[in-house]
């Protein structure tokens, strides 16, 4: 029998995604379905049937979702797209035969907000820094001021949106006069604590609803990345902590404490299938940074273990049985670049202007992804 599974838009690291369910270790033929806004999106690529999504959101898109899970017989869906929508709706794709990998609703949408993921893991018992939250640029010159006096001298401020995505909206603040040194180096996300608060003024001058902002330390490094595999009730199966320091990423066979902190996420919130946890260093003790209710960017590198996650979590749900998960941990790798061909009636969204230099091909995101 071939399963159908279809991945929503999602991020370009899923093309490996992809192509682990098609060389799933059981041999079972797959049919894989993909969607996206952006035909120039690598996952498309690694599909057998692909189409363009409509731009809706909300009700309207789990609509939608359902219809083409009717359409094309869809045995098993990984939400990216409106997961919190979809997952509210479960029952419905459930009626039709529709497996989907997604936690709780009440779960995504809580670990979706950073202020209440840390109020409630710091009721659990799990490390946290100190944070504050600010909307608005009194508020967040005032959040600043009292982190800061919480902090010491040689401790660094950041800010991210309460909601968000990777390291969208994420800033160091620095407030230093840039050098020569800086000039050279390498874009960094730093900004002044003054610019950002103009930002917010001439925002809320010019009518624009202001985000909120998470304000707290800058945590150390190395991160670490716990992937996760959960039965649907949050019993976890398999945690990969996976390390990275600049370029170098390693999966740990020596930090028990990491898996420890991904364990008690897990269950608290009964998270379901594929999840990701991700910890830094905050005084010498790991601390939560955030907990992703849907499997991380880089989660193909688990392949290194001798893991094939994304089958397992398909196996699961299909007929809740699961391969031997025996992880070879301590591995150390790096990541590089690969190109995925477009077919030619597809375009780049950006025109080249420059006549001197020529288009280069679609490059996607990496082979042993750096992005979590």
């Amino acid at each position: 029998m071939t399963l159908n599974i279809w991945l929503n838009r999602t991020y370009a690291t899923n093309y490996w995604f992809l192509q682990m369910l098609r060389s799933n270790p059981d041999n079972t033929p797959v049919r894989l379905f993909a969607t996206h806004t952006d035909e120039t999106s690598p996952v498309l690529q690694a599909a057998d049937v692909t189409q363009i999504e409509p731009r809706l959101s909300g009700d309207a898109y789990v609509d939608w979702a359902l219809a083409f899970c009717q359409q094309h017989a869809i045995d098993v869906l990984l939400p990216g797209k409106e997961m919190l929508a979809i997952a509210q709706r479960t029952a419905e794709f459930a009626a039709i035969g529709v497996h989907v990998l997604a936690s709780p609703a009440a779960s995504i949408a809580l670990l979706d907000d950073k202020d209440a993921t840390y109020a409630s893991a710091s009721a659990l018992g799990v490390p946290v820094p100190p944070w504050r939250t600010a909307q608005g640029a009194d508020a967040f010159v005032d959040a600043v001021a009292s982190l800061r006096a919480e902090l010491e001298a040689d401790e660094v401020v950041c800010i991210k949106p309460l909601q968000g995505v990777g390291a969208e909206g994420f800033r160091i603040l620095d407030d230093s006069v840039a050098s020569l040194d800086d000039l050279l180096a390498a874009p960094a996300h730093k900004i002044r604590t003054d610019e950002v608060a103009f930002a917010l003024e001439r925002a809320a001058a010019a009518g624009r609803e202001l985000p909120t902002f998470m304000v707290l330390p800058y945590m150390a490094s190395p991160e670490i990345s716990v992937d996760c595999l959960s039965t649907p009730f949050g019993e976890t199966l398999a945690a990969l902590p996976r390390a990275k320091s600049g370029r170098k990423r390693t999966f740990l066979d020596d930090e028990p404490r990491a898996v420890e902190i991904a364990h008690r996420m897990v269950d608290s919130y009964q998270l379901a299938y594929l999840t990701n946890t991700q910890l830094r260093w905050w005084r010498g003790e790991l601390a939560l940074l955030e907990v992703n209710t849907r499997p991380s960017g880089g989660l193909y590198a688990a392949s290194l273990t001798g893991l094939n996650l994304p089958w397992a979590a398909v196996r699961l749900a299909t007929d809740g049985t699961y391969p031997v998960l025996e992880p070879q941990l301590g591995h150390s790798f790096v990541s590089v670049d690969t190109v995925v061909s477009l077919p030619a009636a597809v375009e780049a969204p950006v025109t080249n202007l420059n006549p001197l230099r020529t288009a280069e091909p679609l490059v996607t995101g990496r082979t042993l992804a750096d992005i979590v």
